[in-house]
């Protein structure tokens, strides 16, 4: 039977796990030298593993969004203007995820992190291929985490502009779908895009785990992590890299898929835009457009 820790703690999903070992008294003594607020779950395998989580944020109800376009401006007053449009057009698909969701199971895990949207922007590779600038722009967003929640919705959303930026007509496959079709073709790729970027920022630890006989490790949302699947005995930046390179691989896949199951095969070869045409689109081909269709 395989042997499952938790990565967020089951009883407390802001919780994640920090440190494990076979011994209580190791971890006691690593819970001194943590800041921020713990919690030790011990899991009754033949050789115990004891996990230490940490948790460094408040959950909070989507009602505290408060991210009026006064407020916003004075945030990214100092951006590139590049960085300011892409901020506005995420925080109204954030908006519109909300209201597609009850309120109160719509959670925001962290701070709103407008500065990490000029850097994600700063590593598309502009004007290569279509399916590359689509799932370029969709990893790095993904990656960069700036929202506090609905990060892969909007990230997949983008990706949509992106084709939209260099052909209008393009309609994504939910569109002529029922929505629960598009939903099991599409979870499969967001599954495996949390995988990679969990994995990521936790190769170090996932590596304690596997010493200790691990086996899976659980997400929330039951996702789960085969650790033998993946390559973690490495340094930390290595795996921020390498990890981070897979990642863009998979997107870029995606949407080479959203484009052949959209039935525009003749748009896999064609260039994508370039960074400025793509803000032209944001800034002034979406006007009233409503984003709640898309998520």
């Amino acid at each position: 039977m395989d042997r499952v820790v938790y990565y967020h703690h089951p009883g407390a999903e802001n919780f994640s796990l920090k440190f494990s070992s076979e011994s209580p008294a190791t971890a006691l003594a690593r819970r001194k030298n943590l800041e921020g607020a713990t919690k030790l779950i011990g899991y009754p395998f033949e050789t115990p593993v004891y996990i230490l989580y940490e948790g460094d944020t408040e959950i909070t109800d989507a009602t505290d969004i408060q991210f009026d376009k006064t407020w916003l401006s004075n945030q990214i007053e100092e951006f590139p203007r590049e960085g300011q449009v892409v901020a506005f057009r995420l925080l109204e698909l954030l908006e519109a995820a909300v209201d597609v969701r009850e309120e109160d199971e719509f959670h925001l895990y962290k701070e709103f992190e407008p500065q990490k949207i000029q850097q994600a922007l700063d590593y598309v590779s502009w004007g290569t291929s279509l399916p590359q600038v689509a799932g370029n722009v969709m990893s790095n967003l993904i990656l960069r985490h700036s929202l506090p929640n609905a990060n892969h919705r909007t990230g997949i959303a983008m990706l949509h502009f992106c084709i939209e930026s260099a052909d209008p007509a393009f309609e994504l496959p939910r569109t002529q779908l029922d929505d629960e079709t598009w939903q099991e073709w599409v979870d499969p790729y967001i599954l495996e895009s949390k995988r990679l970027t969990t994995v990521r920022r936790n190769n170090v630890r996932f590596k304690q785990l596997q010493e200790l006989d691990v086996d899976l490790v659980e997400r929330k949302d039951g996702i789960q992590i085969r650790l033998a699947e993946f390559e973690l005995d490495m340094h930390w930046r290595d795996a921020l890299s390498r990890y981070a390179t897979r990642h863009e691989d998979h997107c870029t896949e995606f949407a080479r898929a959203v484009l052949m199951r959209a039935g525009r095969d003749d748009l896999l070869d064609q260039a994508g835009p370039t960074k400025q045409d793509f803000l032209d689109y944001l800034e002034t081909g979406l006007v009233e457009r409503d984003f709640r269709e898309l998520l």
